[in-house]
């Protein structure tokens, strides 16, 4: 042992010795299969460059998440004070519904323009208008004398609601330009303004019913939307669209040449006219002159929208984005939901001041249930994007439209709350989270960065106009139900039916998710260490 251990010393002495006098080798570069930078990005995401600090992100995030609730939060806001409303100024009841139809039908007619506008003259500034001006004609709306003025009014915030979600989508596709957790977690923010917007301006309308009258809802919506304005100065970072270096004289010129002046007026006249008419068909007799020409010319000019999108050089909704398979089938299954959800919405809260004699505030509380589980879900959503099949979230959420809505459609108006509307409003938040933030992350990679507002204003375009349609279909079949002898029997009927409505449509979900082909999505870049990559397409969720 002790010869061994002399021997070991004796060979660390050469080799320490050859080291000192053998001459210093001349350094390889490193290999660049073995060596790689290390990236810049974590699996989380970093920061976009437009941001200058993490609490300024989030303001952002925030910023953009009240745009894409500002017209919910409104039609939530007016749903539960419609009795008090229509007493007041002697509304009928296609006049009560067309509160909350005017602003969706406006939102979703204007979008697809104001999305190129936006793109064109400058997002930041539209949407600091934007809000701007929904807090000055909700202020407006406070001071209503007559159902024109309430009704007309509610449609014009509608256009204002539209300049803002456009840049807000355009900004947020630009910056989170890389699909990590990051962008997940942002866009599930995001996404969670609409269908929680609704219940949201509920409360927020409850409480300043109960505290002073109906016309402090709109006051209050006007002093939070003017400060969100404020604060947009300074928490909307500048991404723009067009080319730095570009004035405004030259971007007004291309926008005069260039903006799609037939397709904007084709889809407001034919929208318009064809709401309008299913809203005032049970009232009006539907052999009347006026509302067989309405929905024939409504029709006509749709058809023609269609077609003059293909021919225009510049379309609103260019037909290219309709050959990506999923895009079209997550449009035609997400839209029937939300259609179902909206109207669902806006009946239930109805049934609580009319039937249930529920005070603004009470309604209001009875909605909370959903605000929280909506955030709950909205959170989940966003974590599970990247590991869950996006499809089967699909399939989730229309499962859990279909059961909210068959929920309403049998309770009885002294049914117990816990057993029917509570577990009915957890339900159908788990389909609007859901399918939102899934659409919502496919949609912001469908088109290149310089088109995203755009392609904002044709998702919420189709959203938008949808809800307006689905409230006018349940007014025409609630109307037609209400004061026949069986309602004066039964005063549930005509609610039902309208909550059957929403049934067939949540249903109507399904039959295109079997062609939905969606896997993961929101994967974070993959590192230049990593020894596997995603499939061709993994990141735009297409299932191999």
């Amino acid at each position: 042992m002790e010869l061994e251990c002399v021997f070991r010393t004796l060979g660390s002495k050469v080799r320490a010795f050859v080291s000192l006098i053998q001459p210093p080798q001349p350094q390889q570069p490193p290999d660049p299969e073995s060596q790689q930078p290390s990236p810049k990005t974590t699996p989380f995401g970093a920061r976009p460059a437009c941001f200058t600090s993490t609490a300024l992100e989030i303001a952002f995030v925030l910023q953009a998440t009240m745009a894409t609730a500002t017209s919910s939060f409104f039609q939530g806001a007016s749903a539960i004070i419609t009795a008090s409303v229509g007493r007041d100024l002697g509304m009928t009841q296609g006049q009560i519904t067309w509160i909350t139809a005017s602003t969706a039908l406006t939102a979703g007619a204007f979008q697809l323009g104001l999305g190129q506008l936006a793109d064109l003259l400058g997002r930041k500034a539209m949407f600091i208008v934007g809000m701007g001006s929904f807090s000055v004609f909700s202020l407006l709306v406070a001071f209503a004398r007559d159902p024109f003025w309430m009704d007309v009014v509610c449609g014009i915030m509608g256009l204002c609601a539209a300049m803002v979600v456009p840049p807000a989508i355009g900004i947020m596709g630009a910056a989170y330009g890389e699909p990590s957790k990051r962008k997940n977690l942002a866009f599930s923010a995001f996404s969670a303004g609409n269908p929680l917007g609704f219940v949201f301006g509920s409360v927020v309308s409850g409480v300043a019913t109960m505290v002073i009258n109906w016309r402090a809802s709109y006051v209050l919506i006007a002093i939070v939307w003017v400060v969100f304005a404020v604060v947009a100065v300074w928490t909307i970072p500048k991404v723009e669209a067009y080319p730095r270096g570009r004035g405004l004289g030259e971007r007004a010129r291309e926008f005069v040449s260039t903006f799609d002046f037939v397709g904007t007026g084709l889809t407001i006249a034919g929208t318009g006219l064809l709401t309008a008419a299913v809203t005032l068909g049970p009232t009006d007799g539907w052999k009347s002159a006026h509302i067989i020409a309405m929905l024939v010319l409504g029709v006509v000019l749709l058809a023609a929208f269609v077609y003059w999108e293909t021919v225009y050089p510049n379309p609103l909704m260019p037909p290219h984005i309709w050959k990506d398979r999923n895009f079209t089938f997550i449009i035609l299954s997400c839209l029937p939901g939300y259609m179902s959800f909206m109207a669902a919405q806006f009946w239930l809260s109805f049934l609580m001041q009319e039937l249930q004699q529920l005070t603004p505030l009470m309604v209001a509380v009875h909605l909370l249930p959903q605000a929280i589980a909506g955030l709950i879900y909205n959170v989940i959503a966003g974590s599970v994007l990247h590991r869950i099949n996006n499809t089967l979230l699909l399939v989730v959420g229309s499962g859990c439209y279909v059961a909210s809505n068959a929920l309403l459609a049998v309770m009885q108006p002294a049914s117990p709350y816990w057993a029917f509307i509570f577990p009915s409003l957890v339900l159908g938040v788990v389909g609007a989270d859901f399918q939102f933030n899934v659409a919502n992350m496919y949609v912001m990679q469908s088109l290149p960065s310089h088109q995203q507002a755009l392609a904002g204003g044709i998702f919420n375009t189709l959203f938008r106009l949808g809800a307006a349609i689905a409230l006018g279909i349940s007014t025409a079949v609630y109307t037609s139900f209400s004061g026949t002898p069986a309602a004066v029997l039964s005063p549930m009927l005509p609610y039902a039916k309208a909550f059957q409505v929403s049934i067939g449509l949540s249903a109507g979900s399904f039959l295109f998710l079997p062609f939905v082909r969606l896997g993961t999505q929101g994967h974070a870049p993959a590192t230049r260490d990593q020894k596997t990559w995603p499939a061709a397409g993994e990141e735009r969720g297409i299932e191999k």
